[in-house]
């Protein structure tokens, strides 16, 4: 069997980075940056399985290894690779209408009652009555609605593909419970939790990648491989292919097609991911149409300091009244724009600020820093598998808990 491995190049890094900041920045920036895209299709055996140092490579939404200095080719190209599934189960997706509805921008609130969220002693303590919450146990680090820490530490990880082969990763794992690779299959390595998300489904308009991840979800679910927590999607709010770009009703009838049911298995559901942080005007009508609801609110935040990371998280809690998952935090001036910080002692402050109040926010469940493309060359915890003075002072903020 041959599999097809996808090279795709940027043309210019920076164009990767502004525009992934104007979607990530506030929702009245408009300004497009364009930039070229290069393919080159590889043909290897089934026994020519790629090595680690490609394969994390590869890019799941906008996650993959984030471009700096020391991991640019020559060239100056960053490559990235997508490894085809070996097979495709059959996608039972609900059918998408050609042209979807325009989302409501209705906001009813009685669903997202702050009521329904019980602010116990423990952090990850909240309310079993609540229609919102799966009620059988999953097995393993034993996550459930009412118990979301994985093995009661917070701090984790948002890596790429092929994080868990590399020595940073081996450096942070006594010290974190969890990572994402953005998969939905994302393997736990080295004592650590994998947190699978499915990345986007029929409706999206990343058609060219949004086929092959549905299919791994597939996959793992045939297998009666049943996660104890599954996300999805990410950043339907936003454009591809750094996002999954859904409109409400899409990701509404995908989610209801293929998450809500596995909350009947008593799989814990974390929320729609939204790159406009607190901003987005997605999850009110995506949470009062559905069949079913989250368990736990997955957020993005990217901020140059503590205030903005403070509003982010109390922005989601008053207005969806649930335990928050930030899956991704990271040091950057958002207010006109988009600019990754450069200072690495602006870094230092932000990622030890940031810890400290994740750990006495007893709203916030888990949480891990950002490792994606779009950063800067300051910012990324690893450089060549290595950790960076970034990636040290995260361990070194989270060793000292």
């Amino acid at each position: 069997m041959q599999y097809a491995l996808i090279f795709a190049a940027a043309a210019l890094a920076h164009a990767h980075e502004n525009r992934h900041g104007r979607l990530h920045a506030n929702r009245d920036i408009n300004t497009v940056t364009d930039f070229d895209m290069v393919t080159v299709t590889q043909y290897v055996t089934a026994t020519a399985a790629p090595t680690p140092e490609v394969q994390h490579k590869a890019q799941w939404g906008y996650q993959g290894p984030a471009s700096s200095k020391e991991e640019s080719s020559p060239s100056a190209v960053a490559s990235t690779t997508t490894v085809a599934p070996q097979s495709y189960s059959s996608v039972e997706e609900a059918p998408v209408q050609e042209s979807s509805a325009k989302p409501s921008t209705t906001f009813a609130t009685s669903a997202a009652s702050p009521s329904a969220y019980t602010s116990a002693a423990s952090p990850s303590s909240y309310d079993s009555g609540s229609s919102t919450t799966s009620s059988s146990p999953s097995s393993g680090t034993g996550i459930t609605a009412n118990n979301l820490t994985p093995n009661g530490k917070k701090a984790g990880l948002s890596g790429y593909i092929g994080i868990q082969d590399v020595q940073a990763f081996s450096d942070l794992a006594p010290y974190i419970s969890w990572y994402s690779d953005y998969a939905p299959d994302t393997p736990d390595a080295q004592g650590v939790k994998g947190i699978g998300m499915l990345w986007g489904a029929s409706g999206s308009a990343c058609g060219d990648v949004t086929p092959e991840r549905v299919s791994l979800f597939h996959s793992m679910l045939d297998n009666d491989s049943i996660p104890e927590i599954m996300f999805g999607f990410y950043e339907p709010d936003c454009d591809c292919d750094m996002s999954a770009q859904m409109t409400v009703s899409d990701a509404q009838t995908q989610w209801d097609a293929l998450l809500a049911p596995l909350a009947d298995k008593g799989v814990v559901l974390g929320s729609p991911s939204m790159c406009k942080q607190k901003d987005e005007e997605f999850l009110t009508p995506f949470m009062d149409n559905g069949a079913r609801d989250w368990d736990v609110t997955s957020i993005h935040i990217n901020k140059p300091d503590l205030d903005g990371v403070k509003e982010d998280v109390e922005y989601y809690v008053s207005t969806y009244g649930k335990p928050i998952w930030v899956s991704e935090f990271s040091c950057v001036n958002d207010a006109d724009g988009w600019s990754p910080c450069t200072d690495q002692t602006q870094i230092n402050k932000l990622i030890n600020d940031a810890v400290s109040y994740f750990e006495s926010n007893e709203h916030v469940v888990a949480y891990g820093p950002s490792n994606g493309a779009g950063l800067g060359d300051v910012w990324p915890l690893t450089s060549n598998g290595e950790l960076t003075e970034s990636g040290k002072t995260y361990l070194n903020a989270i060793k000292n808990l």
